[in-house]
């Protein structure tokens, strides 16, 4: 079985567990929470991919880090990835979680990354646009980054927006240089 099958394999029952306890929401808005927190904290990542630390440590150490904070759904496919000596692969189940929510909802994920947090308003009128520009119903995680200093990264899919203040004092001092 290839990797990525390995992936899309937890993935599915990581969703048809929480599709059927009626927590697929909170779990993908908590799998995005882990996602930016393993990005935050690569200490956490190498430890989980650390084949020199036994699978009771990850385990315990998962369990004292998570238990009560996510749903036991979630906890448990992280114990499970663990016992199986995959749990520094748990970018990629949540990468593979995210398509199959998505499909199985109709609509797509993405990410949008700005200086300080959107009002709602805002919010709702940058998911429709995108909506109309993709042809489906986007659900749009948001991420703070003030080191953008400004606008907007949005991600959706494959597809990469950058209109952050960042990237435009970069380009600007691009063309100063030449």
């Amino acid at each position: 079985m290839s990797s990525d099958h390995i992936h899309q394999g937890y993935a599915r029952a990581l969703f048809e567990m929480a599709q059927a306890e009626g927590v697929v929401n909170e779990v993908e808005q908590q799998l995005f929470q882990l996602h930016e927190l393993l990005r935050q904290t690569p200490e956490l990542l190498k430890f989980l991919k650390d084949p020199n630390i036994k699978r009771e440590g990850k385990r315990q150490a998962l369990a004292e880090i998570f238990e009560g904070r996510v749903a036991a759904v979630l906890l448990n496919a992280m114990l499970a990835l663990s016992d199986s000596d995959r749990a520094g692969e748990i970018v990629k189940v949540i990468d593979a979680f995210r398509d199959i929510s998505a499909a199985a909802k109709e609509r797509i994920t993405g990410q949008v990354t700005t200086a300080i947090s959107l009002d709602s308003g805002l919010r709702e009128r940058l998911q429709n646009a995108l909506g109309q520009l993709t042809g489906k119903q986007v659900e749009l995680f948001e991420r703070i980054d003030p080191s953008i200093l400004g606008g907007a990264v949005i991600q959706v899919g494959e597809q990469v927006i950058d209109g952050s203040l960042r990237r435009k004092l970069d380009l600007l001092s691009e063309q100063l240089r030449k």
